[in-house]
């Protein structure tokens, strides 16, 4: 049987922006079924309201997917890790294992180093971008240690924005969510 893999972004972030991991991650795996599902209010849902809970978040995943396709794996970046959390922890027999990649939860991360206070100014300018190039650079200063070395994904990540844009109201009731 073919281990089904449900992977999801963080904050304001798409499935497209897996980039090239969804195929290493098949070509390391290719017993693996691969599901890269957008949160509400991103990518192939960015028409959608986001839920403002991680809770609303994790129950919205979920309805994406046929009840018969369990147990699945989770893979979860960011706000993505805590929403596979959350669906782990409500649904306990849905899942038969999660990876979570750079996530804070409480109660093990207080509010200021889930959302650190040295960032406020900087995802403020973000949102209020008007410019998707500037936000998409901004989002990258913000998570990369190295993002000179990353700057090619910036284009890629502009091109998403134009093609599936997120409101800024979806984009702060995220960052609620993650908060």
């Amino acid at each position: 049987m073919r281990q089904r893999w449900i992977f999801l972004r963080g904050w304001a972030r798409e499935s497209r922006h897996w980039g090239a991991f969804l195929d290493d991650f098949s070509a390391f795996h290719p017993e693996a079924h691969i599901v890269a599902l957008d949160l509400p209010g991103a990518g192939s849902r960015c028409a959608e309201s986001t839920p403002a809970s991680v809770a609303g978040l994790a129950a919205a995943c979920r309805r994406r997917l046929d009840p018969r396709a369990h147990p699945v794996y989770l893979m979860g970046l960011s706000l993505g890790a805590m929403v596979c959390t959350e669906w782990a922890l409500r649904h306990p027999g849905e899942v038969a294992g999660a990876v979570l990649i750079n996530t804070s939860l409480a109660p093990f991360s207080g509010f200021s180093h889930r959302l650190r206070p040295r960032n406020y100014a900087a995802i403020a300018r973000t949102v209020a971008a008007p410019e998707p190039a500037a936000r998409e650079a901004a989002i990258l200063r913000m998570t990369s240690s190295d993002p000179a070395r990353h700057e090619c994904v910036v284009g890629d990540w502009t091109r998403f924005a134009a093609e599936r844009p997120m409101s800024r109201i979806n984009a702060l009731r995220q960052l609620w969510a993650a908060a």
